[in-house]
């Protein structure tokens, strides 16, 4: 996740700390603020936890890259607009006066009554509802895409510092996904939509659900193809509309790596290897020896050939709802 903000929306000492590096590794919270100069409808809500992975200035630009992490217990926070106003407001009054003027970056703040433990689907369930009472997020589909795990295991697949997933060309990995929705809408038809590049990752399950409640859970299957080399690709999760209107549409997209196997590729070179010496073995061995033995050498030698040169796929699993 990237963040940009001009240097008059940085805090100079945040700015201090990107300039002399110690910003990075430090955590975050990531926090939704509206209307901050309002007397009656400031509104403040912690909402993630992250690392900060990168900072920089470019061109009076501060850029930070954050690797989000825990969502925030919401609990203690009421589930009326209004003492969220209000509570709000009272916040930003004190980040003021700890920084002489409100900036959205900064590092002084009240502390919040928030904590990060606890089943971290419930966690962002509960910060959603809260999100849902603020008038920009109202007709809003929320959604949560959680780590990648394997088709056949609960082993769990990672992004890198870059915010890149990486797997193996014969590794299908499973994509769960959940949405919630303050209000359900009948139209216009809701759709929650999975898209690649279709080359070098497909996706071997539906790819497309209608949303018919207001919230649920499902999940994408995404199936690498084998190639010859590493590619970069990506995969593209939509939910909202198919044509953008009243209701805002939610879309993240990811870059994934598609690592090609290097032992599966000096395999193929070294069986290729001696299915060419195999079939050129009967023309070392001359016309004097067993006619028999050079056919066999030379079918055995061709069907190396043919083995080394087969494109490796890992097979396509079965079409179905996830």
């Amino acid at each position: 996740m990237q963040f940009r903000y001009e240097a008059q929306y940085v805090a100079p000492s945040l700015q201090q700390k990107v300039a002399n590096g110690t910003i990075i590794q430090q955590r975050a919270l990531i926090g939704f603020v509206a209307d901050a100069e309002s007397p009656t409808d400031a509104y403040l809500l912690p909402v993630r936890v992250a690392e900060i992975v990168a900072a920089e200035c470019v061109a009076e630009v501060f850029l930070f890259k954050l690797r989000v992490t825990d969502h925030v217990d919401l609990d203690d926070y009421s589930l009326s607009r209004a003492e969220i106003a209000t509570e709000s407001r009272k916040a930003i009054d004190k980040i003021k006066e700890g920084n002489g003027v409100y900036y959205p970056a900064l590092l002084k703040f009240p502390t919040f009554p928030i904590r990060t433990s606890g089943d971290q689907a419930q966690l962002w369930i509960s910060v959603a509802r809260r999100l849902a009472l603020h008038p920009y997020f109202e007709k809003t589909y929320f959604m949560r895409v959680d780590q990648p795990v394997h088709l056949t295991s609960a082993h769990e697949f990672t992004f890198g510092s870059e915010g890149r997933l990486s797997l193996g060309d014969l590794q299908p990995a499973r994509l769960p996904v959940s949405f919630y929705a303050q209000h359900y809408v009948e139209a216009p038809k809701i759709a929650l939509t999975c898209e690649t590049d279709g080359r070098f990752l497909r996706i071997s399950s539906d790819a497309s659900h209608d949303v018919a409640l207001r919230y649920d859970s499902t999940e994408f299957w995404l199936q690498p193809d084998a190639s010859s080399f590493d590619a970069l690709t990506h995969v593209t999760i939509r939910l909202g509309p198919e044509d953008n209107g009243a209701i805002p549409v939610t879309s993240v997209t990811f870059p994934v790596i598609i690592k090609h196997s290097r032992v599966r590729l000096v395999s193929r070179v070294i069986i290729s290897a001696l299915g060419a010496f195999l079939v050129a073995a009967p023309a070392i061995l001359g016309l004097h020896s067993s006619l028999a033995l050079r056919i066999v050498l030379a079918v055995a030698g061709s069907a190396a050939l043919s083995t080394g040169s087969l494109p490796l796929s890992g097979g396509h699993a079965d079409t179905g709802s996830a």
